[in-house]
């Protein structure tokens, strides 16, 4: 009987299968109409003629067109797995973020079934983890506290790379897909490679992802595995070069011309070298020197149980350079990192007593006692309770130490506390260290703080009522046993270096100030310096400046100017112009300004300077008459104005290399506007309030971050960043 199909059958096997098929059936047709032979060898030589040929199409499609069935299997599965791969790549940037995930990858590719054709078994796949190599950072200074730890010496990093290798059959190319921590990319067995992408330069940017793992297993199933956090770089940290620019190597197998492919496009990599090796290649990226760059650091862990990092070194958060009246408490905060310079919780940090015979006090707030761990956020909180009376001033100091887990002192941090009589926003006085008295002005040949040896008596050589104290080519001392020094004409201290004790008042219409410490550096920690109703009010030094806690005042006429090569230092010190149009400037050429709590105010241009950075936390600034500006810079630095209030009626200009900090901020032009610009870096706090009469431009290189922040102006602030959260 004749059995015909429907119309509506699917067939399930495959081209070939109806091929044959049909070939058997033709034969079968023929066969059909050949008449009765009693002899029955021509059918049977038929059916075996008919089998030979199905033979014959079977070994053909088994030899040529079954590998390439199988070859484009195997394509499939690369394609596949290379996307597995991409998904590992976002488990270890989740990772750098502090999040734990897992990732999978389909290691072993599975060959189809195929009735009268033969499939090789199911391939596998080697999953691996190289030995370490290591990566450097050489010429690296941070800026702020972390600049103990960076200060340029060469840091070193073991670092790993994952490897993922298929055991293909038909390929005629040997893929692995390699992740470096700083690049990923599919390599071929001829020196091809490609799909390479790299983390480590991007503009300002550095980050370097060290992978840590113990993986070396083939297997022909997927396998899932986690990646853990080890060390997770959620802050960057702001380096730049002391002269040595700053040099990165890692090791790769990534090749020489890809990486240069890769960077070519970066303006800050000003150099490239590539050394080949055994096991693996070293790239050498060399950066373009004199830039500030933000650099994080970060440690993946890659199937680990995720062992917390050891303990590299300690800093001091909050509550260094404190004064204390007697009986008060004052809390001071550490934050201990890894070599990775992310916060480790759970470390063991222990204060030392203080040093002096009148020490306060020293034990963590949690526990009451000198020692305890680190939080979550890496730090630990200690409270220092001054002694309840004192004799005149007392420099008290303790350490704060980080141990690891042998016990052993892997770093410290020392708190200085100045203990003092009398309420705390008292003027500081006398507290220049070391300074002998003998009397009367001196010349400090030596430097030593003593009078002795080659120093010499200064006497005043000033005529016709003019004060001059000039100790030529060596340190002028001017100790507290000269009294104020008071004059209706013109008041004139200079050398080399000067150490200032008393208080200056120049009274007459026509009278000057003028301290200049030369090439040396200026003291004058306390003291108050009053022009009441005269000229120009200049201290220079070529060296650093401290007017800790002064006052410095002019009362009319003219300008007050504040200028040194090195550092300046006015924590808790007020400046002031008080007269209409008059200038006041405070200029570090080569250093560091800090006025934290200070309160500096014009009534003309006020200008604020650091070569290397300002730090304005908590103090207040005004200029407020006939439109002058009030102009914060840094050109090779950033500006901390957290917790600042700036006021001014003429334009308020923030304009720095690096960050920008204004957290808690109040910044406010009452008739033009507000511009704040990160050249290189962000502008970022939270809570911050900055309004201007007409407009407010904030511009940063790399994000703007300022959220449950305030800002206005007459139509709609301008915001220009890559990224913004506001």
């Amino acid at each position: 009987m004749t059995h015909n199909t429907p119309n509506n059958t699917q067939y399930t096997h495959s081209p070939l299968r109806h091929v044959l098929r049909g070939l058997v059936a033709g034969a079968a047709r023929r066969g059909s109409h050949l008449r009765g032979d009693r002899r029955g060898a021509s059918a049977i030589l038929g059916t075996m003629l008919a089998f030979a040929l199905v033979v014959s199409l079977v070994a053909m499609v088994q030899v040529s067109a079954v590998p390439a069935w199988n070859q484009q299997t195997e394509f499939e599965h690369l394609t596949a797995v290379e996307t597995d791969f991409a998904a590992f790549d976002e488990s270890v940037a989740k990772a750098v973020d502090g999040r734990q995930t897992r990732a999978t990858l389909d290691a072993g590719v599975d060959y189809p079934t195929r009735a009268l054709f033969v499939s090789p078994a199911a391939g596998s796949g080697s999953l691996r983890t190289t030995d370490p190599a290591t990566a450097r950072i050489s010429g690296a200074v941070a800026t702020g506290k972390t600049g103990t730890y960076w200060d340029g010496s060469e840091h070193a990093f073991d670092t790993q790379q994952f490897v993922y290798r298929p055991d293909y059959r038909y390929l005629q190319s040997e893929p692995s897909l390699v992740h470096e921590g700083t690049a990923q990319y599919t390599a071929y067995g001829g020196g091809g490679e490609v799909g390479a992408t790299q983390s480590l330069v991007d503009g300002t940017k550095i980050s370097l992802v060290f992978l840590e793992g113990d993986i070396d297993t083939a297997t022909s199933e997927a396998t899932t595995f986690g990646v853990v956090p080890l060390s997770a770089g959620t802050d960057y940290i702001t380096v730049t070069d002391s002269g040595t620019p700053i040099t990165i190597s890692v090791p790769t197998r990534l090749s020489e011309d890809t990486w240069r492919d890769l960077l070519a496009d970066e303006p800050n990599v000003r150099s490239i070298d590539y050394a080949t090796g055994a096991d693996s290649n070293t790239l050498t990226v060399e950066l373009a020197p004199g830039k500030t760059y933000d650099l994080r650091l970060s440690r993946v862990g890659i199937d680990t149980p995720g062992a917390l990092q050891p303990p590299a070194y300690i800093v001091d958060v909050e509550g260094d350079n404190a004064v204390l009246p007697p009986g008060a408490t004052h809390r001071a905060v550490v934050e201990v990192r890894d070599a990775q310079n992310n916060p480790v919780p759970n470390a063991v940090v222990k204060a030392s007593p203080g040093l002096t015979a009148e020490s306060g006090r020293i034990v963590a707030r949690d526990t009451g006692t000198v020692s305890t761990v680190t939080d979550s956020d890496g730090r630990a909180t200690f409270v220092y309770t001054a002694p309840g009376s004192i004799d005149g001033v007392v420099n008290d100091e303790f350490d704060v130490v980080v141990k690891d887990d042998g016990g052993a002192t892997v770093d410290r941090v020392t708190f200085d506390v100045q203990l003092r009589e009398g309420g705390v926003t008292d003027p500081l006085r006398g507290l220049v260290a070391a300074i002998d008295d003998p009397g009367f002005v001196y010349a400090d040949v030596d430097g030593n703080g003593e009078f002795d040896g080659a120093d010499y008596r200064v006497n005043n050589t000033g005529t016709r009522g003019d004060v001059t104290y000039d100790a030529g080519t060596d340190r002028l001392v001017v100790p507290p046993s000269t009294g104020t020094i008071v004059s209706d004409r013109d008041v004139t201290l200079a050398g080399d270096g000067v150490s200032l004790h008393v208080d200056v008042v120049a009274t007459g219409s026509n009278s000057r100030v003028d301290v200049d410490a030369g090439s040396g550096s200026l003291a004058a920690v306390g003291v108050s310096v009053t022009s009441v109703s005269g000229k120009d009010i200049t201290v220079t030094a070529g060296d650093e400046i401290d007017l800790s806690g002064a006052s410095i005042t002019q009362g009319s006429k003219d300008s007050l100017s504040i200028e040194a090569g090195g550092d300046i230092t006015l924590d808790n010190a007020g400046v002031t112009v008080a007269q209409d149009s008059n200038s006041l400037r405070i200029v570090s050429t080569n250093g560091f300004v800090s006025a934290r709590s200070a309160d500096i105010s014009g009534k003309g241009d006020v200008r604020i300077d650091g070569a290397d950075g300002v730090d304005l936390a908590g103090a207040g600034l005004s200029g407020v008459k006939d439109n002058g500006a009030l102009d914060v810079v840094s050109a090779r630095g950033g500006v901390n104005l957290n917790g600042v209030v700036m006021l001014g009626d003429g334009d308020i200009v923030v304009d720095a290399e690096g960050n920008v900090f204004v957290v808690g901020a109040n910044i406010a032009s009452t008739k033009t506007d507000v511009v704040i610009t990160s050249d290189s870096g962000m502008v970022s706090g939270r809570e911050a309030a900055i309004s201007a009469e007409d407009d407010v431009t904030i511009t940063a290189a790399v994000r703007i971050y300022l959220p449950d922040s305030s800002i206005e102006d007459e139509d709609t602030p301008e915001l220009n960043a890559p990224e913004k959260e506001v």
